[in-house]
């Protein structure tokens, strides 16, 4: 008996069992009596709406879905199958996280690949309304099946599924970067902004200054074309469509020269850094700014100071700490990296930083409080804990170098376990070498504090390199 005649099959066995006519039967489901008959009657009989075997499957006392692996072939039923249909049981299917089910179509689909437009459709449809997750089990099936390789199609699926994969692993997160790298010329120019973006990030997260600068000078050449051709677009009398971007235009503007700041600070290049935060201080000049672009514009203004400061302070220009404090106690989120980059250049250049460690104490132990806590479900972005990281690592320096071993270890701890759970071995194996650096200083329950680190290896990162460590703690 094939699946379809089962779908009918249990209907009647119901109807049979408990004695249902088909009035009272529709009664049950909600379903006219007449298309009742029409199903299981008619020859050929009606087709079953998504709508139709969702009633019948709570009248029949199974659970939500249970019968949809059968509807299957009710759907394929005819030589072409109904693409409305299909793409309302495949979104049903979504809804109730149907996965072999939704596989099981698809692959029928693809046997006529004229199909793909409406896979792409449905993942669209999924993706803007937030239902990231659900959308990329369709992207795969366009990404795997697209024809032509250039097709806009295509880079825009494969796009959805970089952003999909980007997750707290630093090093999974830049493999994920260099399979999409590919396709990133080939989407439209409103999503280019935002993958370059993207792309940025994920090395600057790793620290790869090289790469972080080639796809920020893309960014920046990019947000400067299409600034001109928005401004073209508004003063010209032929119309050209508006483009729609994920952010502002503003922001990519903006973050593009924000972050080749970054690239030149990190490669020591202070007075470049500087002229590169000047391109960004006074965004007001850009035209059609609403109010969310007013927003990143003010932003970027303040970054700008801020930014400033860290230059100056990185040149060794102590003199400014009391302004570069009270712009982070008026900035609460600017904190982070700005007691990072306070700390690193009192280590550099010899100063001291007591006074500043206690005014933001509390600060420090709510960010330990927010991000030890969770570290295991994802609550906190990949770069907060990078900072908060960077931060401890710094802090543990400073306090080892002026002797104040109990705080040093602490510190040095929560680098190395929040290094250990975003994967950045680099910074692993610094925070090791500092500890080893002061292990002689280390008190009994500081050791077995390390050994309990070293060994439950968040996941197994840091026994995969700890190499002689371990056992140099015996």
């Amino acid at each position: 008996m094939s699946p379809a005649t089962t779908i009918r099959a249990e209907i009647i066995n119901h109807l049979e069992r408990f004695g249902h006519s088909f009035s009272s039967f529709g009664q049950a489901t909600g379903i006219n009596k007449g298309v009742i008959s029409a199903i299981l009657n008619k020859n050929p009989p009606k087709p079953i709406s998504v709508r139709q075997i969702d009633l019948i499957t709570k009248a029949l006392g199974f659970e939500e879905g249970a019968l949809y692996d059968l509807f299957v072939e009710e759907c394929f039923a005819n030589e072409k199958p109904n693409g409305r249909r299909i793409g309302s049981f495949l979104i049903r299917c979504s809804e109730l996280g149907k996965e072999d089910t939704i596989a099981q179509v698809l692959n029928r689909l693809m046997e006529n690949l004229t199909y793909l437009t409406l896979v792409f459709s449905l993942a669209e449809k999924l993706y803007t309304s937030g239902q990231t997750k659900e959308s990329i089990i369709y992207y795969k099936c366009v990404a795997e099946h697209e024809r032509y390789q250039h097709s806009e199609r295509l880079a825009i699926s494969q796009y959805r599924i970089f952003r999909a994969s980007i997750g707290l692993d630093a090093e999974r997160n830049m493999e994920v970067a260099l399979q999409f790298a590919l396709y990133c010329k080939r989407l439209p120019e409103s999503y280019q902004l935002d993958a370059l973006s993207q792309i940025s990030n994920i090395y600057y997260a790793m620290n790869k200054w090289d790469k972080v600068e080639q796809y920020t000078d893309e960014l920046i050449v990019l947000s400067n074309i299409v600034l001109q051709s928005e401004k073209r677009r508004t003063i010209g009398k032929r119309p050209i469509e508006h483009l729609i971007t994920e952010k502002p235009l503003v922001y990519y503007y903006g973050y593009g020269y924000l972050l080749k700041g970054v690239v030149l600070e990190h490669q020591g290049r202070y007075e470049e850094g500087m002229a590169a935060v000047s391109l960004y201080a006074d965004l007001s000049w850009i035209d059609g700014l609403d109010q969310q672009g007013r927003v990143w514009m003010e932003k970027f203004q303040m970054w700008a100071v801020a930014n400033t400061y860290t230059l100056q302070i990185l040149m060794g220009n102590v003199s400014i700490l009391p302004e570069y404090t009270q712009l982070l106690q008026d900035n609460p989120k600017e904190v982070l990296p700005g007691l990072s980059t306070i700390i690193k250049s009192a280590n550099q250049h010899g100063f001291l930083v007591d006074d500043i460690l206690e005014k933001f104490k509390d600060a420090i132990q709510g960010y330990q409080r927010d991000l030890l806590s969770k570290l295991c479900n994802g609550y906190e972005d990949v770069f907060n804990r990078l900072r908060y990281a960077n931060l401890c690592y710094q802090i543990a320096i400073y306090q080892f170098d002026n002797k104040k071993y109990r705080e040093g270890m602490k510190f040095i701890f929560q680098s190395l376990t929040i290094y250990a759970n975003i994967n950045k071995k680099k910074e692993i194996i610094d925070s090791m070498s500092l500890f080893e650096k002061y292990r002689s200083c280390a008190l009994q329950e500081e050791l077995e504090e390390y050994d309990i680190i070293i060994k439950r290896g968040c996941n197994n990162e840091i026994s995969e390199i700890s190499g002689g460590y371990i056992n140099s703690c015996y």
